[in-house]
């Protein structure tokens, strides 16, 4: 549009420019030096107005050119704008199209997400039936351990599932418990009772490397202990006639009422004293079994249980956290591939394969939002970590309670059980107030 208008407005120019001049100097020309003057100073003229023309030409073609480069570039711009644009769409929709096909390629292999919740499925559960599987097992303790056999006598005397009676007269049984406990576990000389068991006359000490595991609390809380080798063990060998198993069994002994009242006669059962003693005793018995269930329960949640096998081979499927768990049980329980391990050391491989895993931390960081949203409901570990600690703590405390509970039995029901041996074995009642 502007090249339109400056050629006419330059044509409007020359014709103004030349007609005029040309009329006039045709007028008044003659053949004289007036006449000459006159055709050059028109032909000047006219030469200048053809400059104008040229330069208000190339003005406006210049002008009208420009006018058509800016258009052609803006329309250019806009082509290379769109095209930038569905150059950038298509990329996002590769991009789109790539995370579907990651998507589905991970929601086709979603039962191997699913093993971190699998594995805790798999194994033992902290509770239940299977909870005292072990300290019910086998019958009688004593026939499956290796403590010295004033001990084993003591433990036969004090289980209700062994046909041992209690002796009438109980500082037998004393003798036989503090004998057996010297002789199994006294091993330490510097210790009160090592330096008293020592000077015992004809008492041969054949000490368990885990000096006084069976009066220590740490042998049931973190497993039995060396000296000078203190640590938290989660989990207890299940196996007979070991070490350990006879350290933890000790202790569960001195836990569970290890001095039982004292028995009475085959001729005095049928006595009706002798009835009454075994009613007596039913209840008794009875009240000790509750006030140690805390202790056996913990026992055989920190004992190793072969149901946990399953679950452990599930956790070391797991590329990101196989090699932090095979560590960890090497150092914790080295029977772990043969025996499993504990319901307590389970649950505590799955909060900590998480929130004390380093590789974890460094496949969170680089995984999907698939795969991050598959590990969401895990990232609750770190709380599941404070209410296991916590869990162990309130069964402390159970165990604790149960202990208080079996003192009180024994200020109650040990008095009458022993007014009512002295009278079923014709003994005269030293306590027999207590026994009315």
């Amino acid at each position: 549009m502007n090249f339109k208008y400056s050629i006419v407005a330059a044509a409007a120019v020359l014709g103004g420019a030349v007609a005029p001049g040309t009329a006039s100097a045709y007028t008044k020309c003659t053949i004289t030096a007036e006449c000459l003057i006159e055709i050059r100073m028109a032909k000047n003229e006219i030469n200048r107005n053809i400059d104008d023309f040229d330069r208000n030409t190339t003005r406006a073609i210049d002008t009208a050119r420009s006018d058509i480069i800016d258009a052609l570039g803006r329309q250019t711009s806009s082509l290379s704008g769109q095209q930038s644009k569905a150059v950038e769409t298509q990329n996002r929709h590769a991009e789109d199209v790539a995370i579907a096909r990651e998507k589905i390629a991970i929601e086709k292999s979603s039962p191997q997400l699913q093993c971190n919740v699998a594995s805790g499925s798999k194994g033992p559960r902290s509770g239940g039936v299977d909870a005292t599987a072990y300290a019910g097992a086998g019958g009688a303790k004593s026939g499956r351990s290796n403590v010295p056999d004033q001990l084993k006598t003591a433990w036969n005397r004090a289980d209700p599932a062994s046909a041992v009676p209690a002796p009438p007269d109980p500082q037998i049984t004393r003798v036989d418990v503090g004998a057996g406990s010297c002789a199994g576990f006294a091993g330490d000389p510097s210790s009160a009772r090592g330096m008293m068991c020592s000077q015992i006359n004809g008492l041969k000490i054949n000490s368990s490397p885990f000096f006084d595991a069976d009066i220590k609390a740490e042998t049931l809380f973190d497993g039995p202990q060396k000296p000078g080798a203190a640590r938290t063990q989660l989990t207890v060998t299940a196996k007979d006639k070991t070490a350990e198993r006879d350290a933890r069994n000790a202790a569960l002994f001195q836990l569970s009422a290890p001095l039982p009242p004292p028995g009475i006669s085959k001729q005095a059962v049928s006595t009706d004293a002798g009835v009454a003693y075994v009613g007596e005793l039913t209840a008794y018995q009875a009240q000790v079994s509750l006030a140690s269930k805390p202790a056996r329960d913990y026992d055989a949640l920190t004992t190793s249980n072969a149901q946990t096998k399953d679950a452990l081979q599930v956790l070391l499927r797991d590329p990101t956290t196989a090699g932090f768990v095979t560590t960890r049980l090497d150092e914790s329980f080295k029977n772990w591939k043969s025996e499993g391990v504990s319901a307590v050391e389970l649950l505590d491989l799955e909060v900590e394969k998480r929130v004390g895993n380093e590789d974890w931390f460094k496949f969170y960081a680089g995984a999907t939002d698939v795969e991050k949203a598959a590990e969401i409901p895990l990232i609750l570990a770190a709380q599941q970590r404070m209410i296991f600690q916590l869990l162990q703590e309130v069964r402390k405390a159970n165990v604790i309670a149960g202990q208080q509970l079996a003192l009180q039995l024994q200020q109650t029901s040990l008095p009458k059980l022993e007014a009512l041996a002295q009278a079923a074995n014709g003994k005269p009642a030293q306590v027999g107030a207590q026994a009315q």
